[in-house]
This record gives C-alpha cells, sequence and structure tokens, in this order.
C-alpha cells in the first residue's frame, strides 16, 4: 500500500512575511518522521517537497502518483490557507478516490473546523502523528474501521475524535527521519527533544497534547548516532530544532553536558534554541567548546508584568544572565521578544526598550525592526486565543479564524504597535530585496545601516513619548502628522540606500 506523503505548496504572505509563529520549527521534521514511521511498517511512502511549486503542477503530480492514501502534512499560510482546501477539492473532483489526511501543527489544533468546513478532508491526525498514521495506514490495508486513537474523522456527519493519544514518552522508539532531499541541506535540522516543560500562553507547542506536551529528550546514544550518521554523509552544520534543547532542572542540563561530551571531537557546528532560565554559563561554555555557533532565547520581554502575563516563568533579570552567560561563551545570541501584547501599559514598553537597551539588542539594524515592532500572535488552540476570545477582545481572522486579531487594553498601545509594524516592515521588506541596497546579507557596522538602525530607536522613542503624553485615546490632530513625518523620514533614508545613492551617506 503506498502512501503519498505531501509538504504542500506555501504561498507567502504579502503583510505577514515577517510572522513566522505559525508553526513551531520542529514541524520541519514532521514529514520525515511520518514516513520513517510508516515504511519501518511496510509502506511505501515517497515525500512529495512541493513547498515551491504551485498548486496547479501539484495536482497533476498527484493525479500522476495515484497514491492510495494522501497524507498532507498541513502547515498554515495565514490568509492564503484556503488555497490548499480548494486544491484537495479539485482533486477530488479530477478523479482522486484515495483518502486524505491531514496532520501536523495546524491540523491537530483545528481538527473540528477542518472537516466541518472542507468535505475533501477525509481524517486529521491529532497529536503527533507516527503512531496513529502507521495504525490508520494498516486499518486501511486490512479493510478495518479506522477508528484508532489520535485519528478525528466524520461520524454522523459531525467530527468526532475517536480517543485523545498521548505523546510518546521514549523518543529513541522512533525510527531517524526520512531526508530524502539531504544532498540538497546545507544545514541539517535534527530533534533532540519535543515538547516544553512550561506552557506559555501564546505557545503552540504545549497546545499539540491538549495540554499535556511535556519535556522528553532523546537519550545521548541516540542522538549521537543519527549525528555521527549525517557526518558519514558528509554534514557538518546542524540546528536543533526542539522548542527548548536543554530540557528542565540539573537533569535537563546533566543531560546537555552528557551530549557536549559525546559531540566533542566531531568537528560539526550547530544552533539551538532554549529558555533563558536553562542557559547557564557553565552549559554555555562547554556547548561552544564543541561546535555551538547560533543561539536564541526566548525572552520575550523585559516587563517582570508582562512575563507574568505571559505565564514565561521568568524574570528580566534572568533574561540578561542569559545573555552574558552567552557572551562569555563568545556567542552573540538571538532573542525571542515580544514588544506588544494585548494587555500591555505605556510603562511595559518603556521597561522593554530599557531591557533591550541595557542588554545592547539594539545595535543591528535587522534585529532591530524586528525587536521594535513584534507583536503578539493569537493562534487557535493556545490559552490566549482562548483567554481573549471568552473576554471579546480577539476577533477571529483568516481561513476557519484560526487566528485572530486581539484587540488592545490600551487603544495608545495599539496605535504605537501599528505604528512600529508599518515603519519596521518598511524596512524590513528592504532588507529583503537583493538589489535594495540595502539587503541583509551585506548588513554591518557602517552606511546606510547604522542610520537606520538609530532612526528606528529614535522613532520609537519619539512616538513612545507621544502616546504618554495622551490622556487615555490618540489625539489624531497629534497622530496622523507625526506617524506621517516617520514614515517620510524612513522613505527618505530607504532612497539614500539604493545602488549609487551611497554618496548621501558621505
Amino acid at each position: 500500500m503506498r502512501a503519498l506523503i505531501l509538504e504542500h505548496p506555501r504561498p507567502p504572505s504579502p503583510e505577514r512575511f515577517n510572522d513566522i509563529a505559525n508553526t513551531p520549527l520542529s514541524s520541519c521534521l514532521m514529514a520525515g518522521y511520518a514516513s520513517s514511521s510508516l515504511a519501518e511498517a511496510g509502506f511505501e511512502t515517497p515525500i512529495l517537497d512541493a513547498r515551491r511549486l504551485d498548486f496547479a503542477r501539484v495536482e497533476q503530480l498527484i493525479l500522476d502518483e495515484r497514491p492510495s492514501v494522501l497524507l498532507v502534512h498541513a502547515v498554515y499560510f495565514w490568509e492564503r490557507t484556503g488555497e490548499l482546501f480548494d486544491s484537495l477539492a479539485r482533486l477530488k473532483q479530477a478523479g482522486l478516490t484515495a483518502p486524505v489526511c491531514l496532520f501536523g501543527f495546524f491540523p491537530s489544533l483545528g481538527w473540528s473546523e477542518l472537516l466541518t468546513a472542507c468535505p475533501a478532508i477525509d481524517y486529521v491526525v491529532v497529536g503527533e502523528p507516527e503512531r496513529t498514521l502507521v495504525e490508520l495506514m494498516t486499518a486501511l490495508r486490512d479493510g478495518r474501521d479506522a477508528g484508532v486513537p489520535g485519528l478525528a474523522r466524520r461520524g454522523g456527519g459531525l467530527p468526532i475524535l475517536t480517543a485523545p493519544r498521548a505523546p510518546r514518552n521514549n523518543l529513541d522508539l522512533l525510527p531517524f527521519p526520512a531526508r530524502p532531499f539531504l544532498k540538497q541541506e546545507k544545514t541539517v535540522s535534527v530533534q533532540a527533544s519535543r515538547g516544553c516543560y512550561n506552557g506559555c500562553d501564546f505557545c503552540l507547542v504545549p497546545a499539540l497534547g491538549g495540554g499535556g506536551n511535556p519535556w522528553r529528550g532523546r537519550s545521548v546514544d541516540n542522538v549521537a548516532r543519527e549525528i555521527a550518521l549525517l557526518r558519514d554523509q558528509g554534514k557538518r552544520d546542524f540546528y536543533f530544532v526542539d522548542a527548548n534543547f536543554i530540557g528542565p532542572g540539573r537533569r535537563g542540563t546533566d543531560r546537555t553536558l552528557m551530549l557536549a561530551q559525546a559531540l566533542a571531537g566531531t568537528a560539526i557546528t550547530f544552533g539551538m534554541e532554549c529558555r533563558a532560565a536553562d542557559a547557564r554559563p557553565e552549559l554555555m561554555q562547554a556547548l561552544a567548546r564543541v561546535g555551538l555557533s547560533s543561539l536564541l532565547l526566548g525572552l520575550e520581554s523585559g516587563s517582570q508584568a508582562a512575563l507574568n502575563r505571559m505565564g514565561k516563568n521568568s524574570t528580566p533579570t534572568q533574561n540578561l544572565a542569559a545573555i552574558d552567560a552567552a557572551r562569555s561563551a563568545g556567542l552573540e545570541p538571538e532573542v525571542g521578544f515580544i514588544m506588544f501584547e494585548p494587555d500591555a501599559t505605556l510603562e511595559d514598553l518603556a521597561a522593554n526598550l530599557a531591557f533591550l537597551r541595557r542588554a545592547r539588542l539594539l545595535d543591528r539594524l535587522g534585529r532591530t525592526a524586528n525587536l521594535l515592532h513584534h507583536h503578539q500572535i493569537a493562534l487557535m488552540g493556545t490559552r490566549l486565543y482562548a483567554r481573549t476570545l471568552a473576554e471579546g477582545r480577539l476577533a477571529p481572522e483568516g481561513p476557519l479564524g484560526f487566528h485572530g486579531r486581539l484587540v488592545y487594553r490600551d487603544p495608545r498601545v495599539a496605535w504605537l504597535a501599528g505604528a512600529m509594524r508599518g515603519l519596521c516592515l518598511r524596512v524590513l521588506k528592504a532588507m529583503g530585496e537583493p538589489d535594495s541596497g540595502l539587503h541583509w546579507s551585506r548588513e554591518a557596522a557602517r552606511e546606510p545601516y547604522v542610520t537606520l538602525n538609530a532612526l528606528l530607536i529614535e522613532q520609537f522613542e519619539r512616538l513612545l513619548a507621544l502616546s504618554q503624553s495622551w490622556a487615555a485615546e490618540p489625539a489624531t490632530c497629534q497622530a496622523v502628522p507625526a506617524l506621517a513625518q516617520c514614515q517620510g523620514e524612513i522613505d527618505g533614508a530607504l532612497a539614500r540606500s539604493r545602488p549609487g545613492e551611497a554618496a548621501a551617506y558621505m
């Protein structure tokens, strides 16, 4: 029995090109793990990587392939996600008789809405997919009822979940993920753990297990063996896509130190992500000695009140200590940061700005443009989405209402969030254009990057001060000309950054 696993096209959103929270990074290996688990069970499971193709081309490839089952790793791609549903409907109309099953973070959290709105979808895996897909394929092959734990389908015309499936505890039982396109990968993704021991209210990771997605680490030997196999195929640079590479408490630290010992002498480089509380100096230094070259710290805020609201269970002091620990190991960390969240006050924003200055994180244009505008995103299945929806402060948007527009408590914060988003995205769009003269690949401590970096910081300060001068609501007579002036300054600086205009900064 032959199942085709589809990585579907994901056209970018012109408005949300910089919003990366639509799916956790670990989802990049979901199709590979699904394929290897099905292959281990005796099923043929090729992967069609169609992420850069158009839907018309993909539909023809699927019809030509004539799979027994179509397994779709579905990723939410904002307002254009409906194009996937339309494509599946066209496939059915064109004669595809194979059952269609979706898996991934997005379908796990929106399974009821998907089965209600999309007749072309027959099954949805809810939770981690490997065991559920094997049992589904086995049932279909044997002609048995496909009611297996972790699988949603229709019953009596309504979406039903057969039974929840708990996340797998022993990850060493999983076969290494299939990697049919390994030769083209410069940096290879590896997953050394799953889940998280915290429960941030905006995060999809704990939501995948219905709120019960605990941190589970693969054994050191198991991870080291996969790295060795990939090294034998010529790969030397890796990125651990774990939500939190280190894991909880002393046990997590000890395991990470053991992994560092196992990687010693392998001559690899790697990147990782972790919570600030786990980034201790001795651990950062041990990892740096064995190849750690890039680090993302999930800080989220420099305001204690905001950290408490997000459920971060961390402090600004811990955040600063984590940055210092990374730098003591010779690493310049990137940071996850949410400048604007729906309950933010102007005092929170002032604390955030002071924190970023103290942490010396506003020294590079690309980073500054991100940090000064990032806003909190509410996705279906998270505690943030449920809470703000119940409070009447979330307006569902996009296909199935999977994401929502948050209503800020303070209209002055809402105005500043919109203003900074527009200004920063102007810069980030220019940095993404190879011919703009401002492309990120050429970024350095020189013009025009330095001038634009200073300008964005100055504008944030100026607009924050203006917001603080208003008693409650933005004063239109001040807000409109102030924002127009800032936009003009940014546009002028961008114009001077074009090729051939460098003399403007001399």
